[in-house]
């Protein structure tokens, strides 16, 4: 697949989607630790193609987990993050190279079924007895992460870790943090120019430095019954969307 550059004719609207949208990821990335890329992911989605959405993704949320890292920096685990990111530098490379290599339907559909595979329950499946496992979790999902846009390991595994909401945040955006810059390097290397999209980014980064203070903020007020719900709902929604857009 060529990484093809669309030009990306923003209206106010837009921007203000952008802004609003790279808000609400952030605050729910930072009261639940999870969830929030699925609300980026969504809205990217639906105002590019998946060519272009994976690149652009990749350097939004490395903006919205900068944050969410600077802001739960005193939380995070260092043994784990270490581990996270032998292991991505691995598996960016090879899901960079298959990820220009692939067809767009490929790449589409690969993304949608990844997403409808976060309802399952991975740990109830798969035991991690090897050493070091999270340099093994590091490279899968860093490697599906830069194919499709999408990894989903790293969260399944923490929260059903004893670690606490503050540590799974802390440490999830550290880790990817890490992880999108790699990708934003391996795309830009691959041929994709972000030159077009700064304003996106930047839409981005104005939605998340607050919603950055305030989920630090409340963070420990969350109940997330409810939310597990929204959350497989909107999951749900957003797989279908990138089906239907690559295979209509």
């Amino acid at each position: 697949m060529e990484l093809s550059q669309i030009t990306f004719e923003a209206s106010l609207f837009h921007y203000a989607l952008l802004l609003l949208g790279s808000f609400m990821a952030t605050l729910t990335g930072s009261l639940l630790g999870i969830g929030g890329g699925f609300i980026i992911l969504g809205l990217l989605s639906s105002l590019f193609p998946i060519s272009v959405m994976i690149p652009l993704l990749a350097g939004v949320l490395a903006c919205i987990d900068l944050s969410r890292a600077i802001a739960f920096r005193a939380h995070l685990q260092i043994s784990i993050f270490h581990c996270f990111v032998i292991g991505c530098v691995i598996g960016v490379i090879g899901g960079s190279i298959l990820f220009i290599s692939l067809p767009e339907k490929v790449i589409g559909t690969g993304l949608g079924l990844l997403i409808l595979l976060s309802l399952l329950e991975p740990s109830n499946l798969i035991r991690w007895k090897f050493k070091y496992p999270f340099v093994w979790i590091g490279t899968i999902h860093s490697f599906l992460s830069s194919m499709f846009g999408y990894g989903g390991l790293l969260q399944a595994v923490l929260i059903r870790t004893p670690l606490g909401n503050l540590q799974i945040t802390a440490t999830l955006a550290t880790c990817f943090l890490i992880l999108e810059l790699l990708k934003v390097s391996s795309y830009a290397i691959g041929g994709f120019d972000y030159q077009p999209y700064i304003g996106v980014i930047v839409a981005s980064v104005c939605g998340a430095i607050p919603a950055s203070i305030i989920g630090k903020r409340l963070a420990h007020r969350v109940s997330q019954k409810l939310y597990r719900t929204v959350q497989k709902i909107i999951i749900v929604l957003i797989a279908s969307n990138i089906l239907f857009k690559v295979w209509a």
